[in-house]
């Protein structure tokens, strides 16, 4: 299809109606999928342009209008290489476009498909950190948010591979919230519990899920993984406060390396100097206060005394240069300290983090509680068996775990906690023991080949997203005490044709499912009109069971 490019005076960009062709272009199928939107490359002047256009159905709705001119508003206030550059709005009846520079490249998603070893090395992450954060800087400068922040919103130029921030859609500007959006895996935890008590350290939250996007494709160098880590913070005041902090240790970082030096070649003597203690002593070795390194049994440990009156130990995360798990972990009932029996009841945080060679783990019966991500990206383990004596597990535990295929649930641990299993994309069924209440947000996220979901009767609430984007899930059933299902609990879920309730009462719902769902919820029969009528339930197909 051909499409003419002229100017704003004259007419639209995208009708050629009625009109003489000044240059012609091809209309480009760009693979982006929109309800809302169409897009177009065109030519003027021999440089390409991009094209965002209402679709006609909705070009009378002020709503899309008004955020087009509030996208345009900052995007002309913006002057930075690294977000891409703002050049016109067309506002006619019958059109509705921004025009901006075309950015020849890869969005960061398909860079990492291509380039999957990029990031490995430290001055490709080293450039591309600082220069999202200088696109970030500059729009915090304006007092607006992109809140969007994610890998398809980032591209990277094909030519020198430089940053260039893309869609500000979404951006909140000073007092205008009513276009506010996320994205639900980048989402900082204000954006997804209502308050919407949002700001800079938003984008820093969704910055440091990048940086974990990227360490799942390789091994982000550690000194970015505590960057990532520390942007992630729950609560706002302990994430870095500005993209100003974060510029100020990268460019330290850079014109430090004569220090580093001499900080690599420290580490190498403690690291030698700890070989020589672990080959001195056969049997244990106090590491630091309360830590020590037991090495009788099948694998080196690393534990922490938690109380010596109860004889009660953490397994806590390896120190630089210390032992690799892998393989088959086995943690013993038991383990002898200065004549001592202490007993292993806590998986500290991060304890296995990124040990990516563990296939399966045996727990002591001893465990009652595994701290947050203690096996986060352990891309290697395969089934896991937890304990009866379980009582407590955190959050993010299993992220991206991506081998996993098989979980017990004690009946113990009454709530799955907040993005517990996401991206565990190997896990295909998961039941749990009566007992188990509470399914927190993003619990099973992005579990893309899960198709059987057997829930407890004890169930009284889904949170916000926990089955989002779990693709190959067909049907589910909800149990008769289930109380709250959250927002976006099964958006995504592009293969589910049903939902039971077994509820003679709706449960409090709102948003579900999304508008792709062509599916049936079937109900008891006696509830079926009390199902068409309530908030949450009445837009979808309710059917009797």
């Amino acid at each position: 299809m051909i499409v003419n490019f002229m100017s704003s005076e004259e007419s639209s960009f995208l009708s050629t109606h009625g009109r003489s062709q000044r240059e012609a272009v091809r209309r480009m199928k760009l693979d982006m999928n929109s309800r809302v939107h169409s897009f177009y490359q065109a030519l003027r002047d021999g440089k390409y342009y991009f094209l965002k256009a209402l679709r006609p159905e909705h070009l009378s709705d002020e709503f899309y209008r008004g955020s087009f001119r509030k996208e345009y508003d900052l995007g002309m206030h913006l002057d930075s290489e690294y977000i891409v550059r703002y050049h016109q709005l067309i506002d006619h009846d019958d059109e509705c476009c921004l025009v901006m520079d075309f950015v020849n490249g890869l969005t960061l998603d398909d860079f990492l498909d291509e380039h999957p070893d990029y990031f490995s090395h430290r001055a490709n992450t080293q450039k591309f950190l600082r220069q999202l954060c200088l696109a970030l800087q500059e729009m915090h400068r304006h007092q607006a948010l992109h809140l969007d922040l994610k890998p398809a919103n980032i591209m990277l130029t094909r030519v020198n591979n430089d940053v260039r921030l893309i869609d500000l859609g979404c951006s909140y500007m000073d007092a205008r919230p009513d276009s506010m959006g996320q994205t639900m895996h980048y989402a900082a935890p204000e954006q997804l519990n209502g308050t919407y008590e949002v700001d800079a350290r938003t984008d820093i939250y969704a910055l440091g899920r990048i940086l974990q996007t990227i360490s799942e494709h390789c091994a982000l160098p550690s000194y970015y993984q505590k960057i990532a880590d520390r942007c992630m913070q729950e609560k706002k005041d302990e994430r870095f406060q500005s993209v100003d902090a974060i510029l100020s240790i990268l460019d330290e970082k850079h014109h430090s390396s004569f220090r580093l030096g001499w900080i690599v070649a420290a580490a190498l003597i403690v690291v030698l100097v700890a070989s020589f203690v672990y080959l001195r002593f056969a049997s244990t070795a106090t590491v630091e206060g309360t830590v020590f390194i037991d090495t009788k049994y099948q694998d080196t440990l690393y534990l922490k005394i938690l109380s010596a009156d109860e004889h009660s130990l953490a397994l806590v995360q390896a120190p630089k240069g210390g032992h690799v798990y892998t393989g088959d972990v086995v943690l013993p009932d038991s383990v002898i300290h200065d004549g001592e029996t202490y007993y292993i009841t806590e998986i500290g945080d991060s304890a296995f983090s990124f040990c990516t060679g563990i296939t399966n783990v045996k727990f002591p019966p001893t465990l009652t509680t595994i701290r947050q991500k203690a096996f986060n990206n352990c891309s290697a383990l395969n089934n896991v068996h937890l304990p009866p004596t379980m009582k407590d597990i955190s959050m993010e535990v299993f992220l991206n775990c991506k081998s996993l295929t098989y979980v017990n649930w004690p009946a113990s641990l009454t709530t799955v906690p907040r993005n517990c299993f996401v991206s565990c994309t190997s896990l295909r069924s998961i039941s749990f023991s009566e007992g188990v209440t509470d399914i927190k947000q993003d619990a099973f996220c992005d579990c893309q080949q899960l198709t059987e979901v057997e829930l407890p009767s004890t169930l009284k609430r889904i949170d916000r997203g926990a089955f989002y984007q779990c693709r190959s899930l067909q049907s589910i059933t909800l149990p008769a005490n289930i109380e709250v299902i959250g927002e976006y609990v099964f958006h995504k879920c592009s293969a589910l044709s049903e939902i039971r309730i077994m509820a003679a009462n709706p449960p409090f719902a709102s948003s579900i499912v999304d508008k792709s769902f062509k599916g049936v919820v079937r109900v008891p029969e006696a509830s079926v009109e009390a199902y068409r009528h309530a908030a949450g339930w009445k837009e979808l197909d309710i059917q009797p069971l």
